[in-house]
């Protein structure tokens, strides 16, 4: 990201005096992007179906980047599908996962890299993220991936260990 780029990030939240939700859904969430991209890694994003409907610029970032969708509610299980043309793979729901989804987040044997759009991106952190995410995309034994990958590795009984040394 250029100093340009992101001086027009703050330069909208000020004219836009957005709250702290909107602020990273609308703003902050494209800095987390560019962090993610600058390190090479994809992520796992659990949706609502509101969130699916109110950011469709988002939505289709992440179908770009390769991210894997989760699906947080029932009704974000059809509003992923109409809108990326493909049902999600995972649930992260508090509830029990609807029929025909693979898997279900908490059940995973590792954890992927998951992004949270309302929890993420707020000004301070950047910095601190990105250097996170360096130091995590530098390091030669660990697996930067999706739950949908995971969940694949565990269903085929591939060892990650295998799987962290093929990494690109």
């Amino acid at each position: 990201m250029t100093h340009n780029t992101q001086a027009a990030y703050v330069l909208l939240d000020i004219t836009n005096a957005h709250g702290w939700r909107d602020y990273s859904a609308r703003i902050g969430i494209w800095h987390t992007i560019d962090a993610l991209d600058r390190n090479g890694i994809r992520a796992t994003v659990p949706l609502t179906r509101a969130a699916v409907e109110q950011y469709p610029q988002i939505i289709a970032a992440g179908q770009a980047r390769g991210w894997a969708w989760l699906a947080a509610e029932h009704e974000a299980v059809e509003a992923i599908e109409r809108v990326t043309g493909t049902k999600p793979r995972g649930w992260s729901g508090p509830a029990p996962a609807p029929p025909g989804l693979a898997y279900e987040a908490s059940e995973l044997d590792a954890r992927p890299v998951v992004l949270r759009p309302f929890e993420r991106g707020r000004p301070l952190r950047y910095k601190y993220l990105d250097q996170t995410l360096a130091r995590l995309a530098a390091e030669a034994d660990l697996w930067l991936t999706t739950s949908d990958d995971i969940a694949e590795a565990q269903v085929t009984g591939t060892p990650m260990c295998m799987l962290i040394h093929c990494r690109a």
